[in-house]
């Protein structure tokens, strides 16, 4: 009996070798071909506070690493076309040209991005708005694992946005809103990139901050050749005072004549050079048509007060030269009003 058992034991052992020895084959033989694998990361694109009120604000730009990486068969070279795309972001969704970032209060602001230095919006495979991913060509070479390299994403705002509300505005172009596609050949490199979609991202955060602004600008208030005889009646003229505020930037306006006083009345000193004259001629500034609400520096009581839409506003500025104050002698005069506006 102890014959009998241990031959069949000797003959299942004799059996295995073959086995073991055709599954080696089959290990060996699948390994032959490469495959790639890529990884990336995306700096944000921060436009920081920007004023939009007195221009477009700076390009912002960020900065693409990406690393693919070559397994299995490590004698043979692979080849790779890999396309590094992008969508809409959570915020700006279905915007792809321009895409939108938006603030807490749902307003929006506008901006695109664009790869590098170039006009080519940087877009996905199959979107008709923004068809062009960024895209690589690449190649690994028997006994190399990996190459690594980086690309330029420029972020503009569009122009035109000074309606746009101060505060802080953002698109985040996280989960689905990027992703990497690529096909890969150990034969020749690959004319596309869409034969499959890797499973890594590359998350990133478009965001801005509107700062409250205003700019201000003026036409000289002429009151054009005046007769100088006594007696004569008041000069009436209507200057401009042009104020571009952010949306809705309450302000003032507060005018200062060169002699400082607050009620806006100043005085204008001889500029045509004739010798020893130290006349003056006194005007007034004022808010209304009949001339009766006076345009001067006191907050709350003589000056003017608004709110910026984001567009040029055009305030009309009165002024009078009172006619028993035109008996000077002949000659050129001017002062120079400082304009001030506090929002």
């Amino acid at each position: 009996m102890t014959t009998m058992t241990s031959h069949p034991n000797r003959i299942l052992r004799a059996l295995r070798l073959p086995v073991l020895c055709a599954l080696l084959w089959l290990l060996s033989a699948g390994s032959a071909h490469a495959s790639i694998n890529c990884t990336a990361s995306m700096t944000a694109v921060a436009f920081g506070t920007v004023d939009l009120v007195a221009g477009t604000a700076t390009p912002a730009n960020a900065t693409l690493t990406y690393t693919c990486t070559k397994s299995g068969n490590n004698n043979t070279t692979e080849y790779a076309r890999v396309c590094f795309n992008i969508g809409d972001g959570n915020e700006g969704l279905t915007n792809f040209n321009p895409r939108v970032m938006k603030n807490g209060a749902g307003d929006s602001l506008k901006f695109q991005l664009f790869q590098g230095t170039s006009n080519t919006i940087w877009g996905s495979n199959g979107n008709a708005a923004v068809p062009n991913p960024y895209t690589i060509n690449i190649s690994i070479p028997a006994r190399s694992t990996s190459v690594s390299g980086s690309a330029t994403m420029r972020g503009e705002l569009l122009a035109g946005q000074s309606t746009a509300p101060p505060g802080s505005y953002q698109d985040n172009f996280s989960g689905i809103h990027t992703s990497i596609t690529l096909t890969s050949s150990t034969n020749a490199p690959p004319t596309n990139c869409g034969g499959s979609t890797l499973s890594d991202q590359f998350a990133f955060i478009v965001s801005a901050t509107i700062s409250k602004s205003c700019i201000v600008t003026a036409d000289p208030l002429n009151f054009g050749t005046v007769s100088g005889l006594p007696g004569g009646g008041n000069v009436d003229q209507v200057g401009t005072i042009y104020v571009t505020c952010t949306t809705p930037t309450g302000y003032t306006v507060a005018l200062t004549p060169s002699n400082n006083v607050s009620n806006g009345a100043g005085a204008m000193t001889p500029t045509g050079g004739v010798p020893g004259n130290t006349d003056t001629v006194p005007y007034q500034l004022y808010r209304n048509s009949n001339r009766t609400l006076v345009w001067g520096s006191v907050t709350g009581t003589n000056t003017f007060a608004g709110t910026g839409s984001g567009l040029v506003q055009a305030l009309p500025l009165y002024g009078r030269v009172l006619g028993a104050s035109t008996n000077v002698r002949p000659d050129s005069y001017m002062d120079v009003v400082t304009v001030a506006v506090t929002y």
